[in-house]
C-alpha cells in the first residue's frame, strides 16, 4: 500500500480503536512532524507479537513512546528496553509510558543507539526505527543479542515507495534510499535469518534469526 493513500486510510480506518492516550500522541505526532509508526504498521506488530509471545523487546529509537506502548499492549509479559538519544523527547516518553500503566517493564536508555549494549541483555524481539541510516550498524549490534528463533522487525524499510524507484529520489532522499536498498538486501543475504517484506504503512521486513 506504499503511495496508495486511498488503501492505507482504509486500512487505519479498520485498526481497532486506540486509547486516548495514544489517540492523543498520534495528534501530536501529526501536529508536531515527530515520526512514529503507522498504524498498518502497528497492528501488523501487534499481531506479530501476539502470535511471538515475546519475554524481552528491544527496540532502537522511542521518539514519544508511542511503538512502546504499542509493544507493551502486545506483548503484556514482556520487559522492555527502548532507547533514543533525543533527551527532550524522552522526557516525554517516560510521561506517557507511566500513563500507559506500564513504566514498571519498560526501561528506558537515554543513549545513542550505535554504542551497542552489554552482553547481559538478551532479547526475544528486535524493532529498529531509528535513523535509517544506520539500520545495518543496529543490527549488527544488536542481532548478537537476539535469542535463536527471536524476531527482528524493521521499519520504514520502503521509504515512501523511494526504494522501488530510486531514480525518483532528491539529493537529500537519495543517500538514504541508497543504504536502504543495502540493508533490505543485506536481510535477504543473511543466512542466520529468514526475511519477508510487508507494503504496509511505509514498510515493515519481518525477519526471523534462525535456529
Amino acid at each position: 500500500m506504499i503511495n496508495n493513500p486511498a488503501i492505507d486510510d482504509y486500512v487505519s480506518s479498520l485498526v481497532p480503536e486506540r486509547s486516548l492516550l495514544l489517540k492523543r500522541l498520534e495528534q501530536e505526532a501529526a501536529e508536531e512532524n515527530i515520526p512514529i509508526v503507522q498504524l498498518p504498521s502497528a497492528q501488523v506488530m501487534r499481531m506479530l507479537l501476539l502470535l511471538h509471545r515475546p519475554k524481552a523487546i528491544l527496540e532502537v529509537g522511542t521518539a514519544i513512546g508511542y511503538s512502546t506502548i504499542w509493544l507493551a499492549e502486545a506483548a503484556p509479559e514482556a520487559r522492555i528496553v527502548t532507547m533514543d538519544i533525543d533527551e527532550d523527547r524522552l522526557v516525554r516518553a517516560r510521561e506517557n509510558i507511566k500513563e500507559a500503566g506500564c513504566a514498571d517493564r519498560v526501561e528506558i536508555l537515554s543513549r545513542d543507539a550505535t554504542l551497542g549494549l552489554p552482553e547481559s541483555y538478551q532479547f526475544d524481539c528486535l524493532f529498529i526505527d531509528a535513523a535509517k541510516g544506520q539500520y545495518r550498524v543496529f543490527l549488527d549490534l544488536y542481532l548478537p543479542l537476539l535469542r535463536e528463533g527471536g524476531l527482528v522487525i524493521s521499519d520504514n524499510v520502503l521509504f515512501r515507495g523511494l526504494v522501488a524507484t530510486p531514480e525518483e529520489a532528491g539529493k537529500r532522499q537519495r543517500p538514504m534510499v541508497d543504504k536502504l536498498l543495502s540493508y533490505n538486501s543485506h536481510l535477504m543475504e543473511r543466512p542466520d535469518l529468514e526475511t519477508t517484506f510487508i507494503p504496509v504503512g511505509d514498510g515493515l521486513a519481518i525477519s526471523m534469526k534462525k535456529k
